[in-house]
């Protein structure tokens, strides 16, 4: 079943990971799909092997110029915006004390910046069609944030304000534009694998992460994207300003004695 067959969207971070797999499973379900990303070498390669329904598009998020020639170039191939998902990301541990206000920036400008600036341009671009779907991929961390991540935490907590803040906008204008966001916990990712990779052990830290979760194991870049395509689907269709969990039972296991709230 096609669930969004025939709907244009545009997905960031789109070259690698979870943002990879969303592209992936929405030219499978139909859809034709603009990639952006940074990384245009690795962008544009899976765009060629996703066919002609899938084209790619430098995209810095934190860029209004780079929103505006995306949805341009979008717009001039497949017309107005149905489907517009934020899955670009960056994360690197840092505690209040070792964190640099270039690291507070540097997550900010694509969490909290990224996801203002492309909620903006999807509106903009999905009010001509009278309709759309925005989905926003946070973290746990937006709700329940370690102490090695408070700059991470935080901009993803931004993100979310902009979510539900976007969602309220778009329903009291009756513009039938969803905003929603996805929380996943530890996935399979470029980004995991660079701290697996810079561990002395990676096994060992593999089963820590996996551990954390009740599942007892990582998540598949294909698990949020399912996730993803649930929510920008009519499916979802009463669904707005939701913050879905796709953790393996993260958020539902109380905090250690002595610790949280």
């Amino acid at each position: 079943m096609q669930r969004v067959k025939d709907r244009v969207a545009l997905v960031t971070g789109a070259a690698s990971g979870i943002g990879a797999g969303i592209a992936r499973l929405f030219v499978e379900e139909g859809a034709k799909v603009l990639l952006t990303d940074i990384n245009a070498t690795a962008g544009e390669a899976l765009a060629d092997e996703l066919g002609p329904n899938a084209a790619f598009a430098p995209l810095d998020v934190g860029r209004p110029e780079d929103w505006e020639a995306a949805i341009g170039t979008l717009e001039s191939l497949w017309g107005p915006l149905d489907i517009m998902v934020h899955s670009a990301g960056i994360s690197f541990p840092s505690d209040i004390e070792t964190a640099t206000l270039e690291d507070w920036d540097k997550h900010h400008w694509v969490h909290a910046r990224g996801a203002f600036l492309g909620c903006k341009y999807a509106v903009q671009s999905m009010k001509k069609k009278g309709a759309g779907s925005i989905v926003n991929i946070s973290s746990v961390e937006s709700i329940r944030p370690g102490p090695l991540f408070t700059c991470y935490g935080a901009a993803k907590a931004a993100q979310d304000a902009v979510t539900k803040t976007v969602a309220l906008h778009c329903g009291e204008k009756g513009y039938n534009i969803r905003v929603n966001s996805v929380h996943p916990a530890a996935t399979r990712t470029p980004n995991l694998q660079q701290y697996l990779d810079a561990s002395d052990d990676p096994a060992a830290l593999e089963t820590i992460y996996a551990g954390m979760q009740p599942l007892n194991r990582i998540a598949e870049v294909e698990e949020m994207a399912k996730a993803v395509l649930f929510l920008a689907s009519d499916d979802a269709s009463f669904m707005t300003g939701h913050q879905m969990y796709v953790d393996g039972g993260v958020l539902a296991k109380p905090y250690p004695a002595g610790e949280g709230a």
